[in-house]
């Protein structure tokens, strides 16, 4: 079931899942968000960065001049929220690997969600009447 043709997509609205993960972990969280039922669809962008500021000896890993980041992948989710719980278990469950820095996950509601392709034929249509 696709998350526009869902008769409950927009009462019980959409969320915008957002995780950050490592990205030798790619291939195996793909893999598991690739097995549910209701499978969203996803976007990833590379991002770098920092945490909570500290290293894997809980030392700084940014001074004033020497700043060190994180490398990893953002993925983002746009589903229903009837399957948000399912979607973060997958991501946090397929994106473990135990060490800091492993990532975070958050969610935001979406207030308006459209395809692009669909209001442009939408539009087009319009305009030839």
């Amino acid at each position: 079931m696709s998350i526009e043709a869902s008769p409950g997509a927009m009462e019980d609205g959409l969320r915008l899942v957002t995780a950050f993960i490592h990205p030798h972990l790619e291939g195996r969280v793909v893999r598991a968000l690739q097995e549910l039922p209701e499978f969203p669809g996803f976007t990833f962008t590379e991002a770098r960065g920092q945490g909570r500021g500290r290293g894997a000896g809980g030392t700084y890993v940014a001074s004033e001049y020497d700043l060190t980041y994180q490398h990893h992948l953002q993925l983002q989710v746009v589903c229903r929220a009837g399957v948000v719980e399912v979607v973060i278990s997958t991501l946090t469950r397929a994106g473990w690997t135990g060490r800091r820095g492993d990532g975070v996950v958050f969610v935001t509601p979406v207030e308006r969600f459209a395809r692009i392709r669909e209001a442009g034929e939408a539009q087009a249509q319009e305009g030839a009447r």
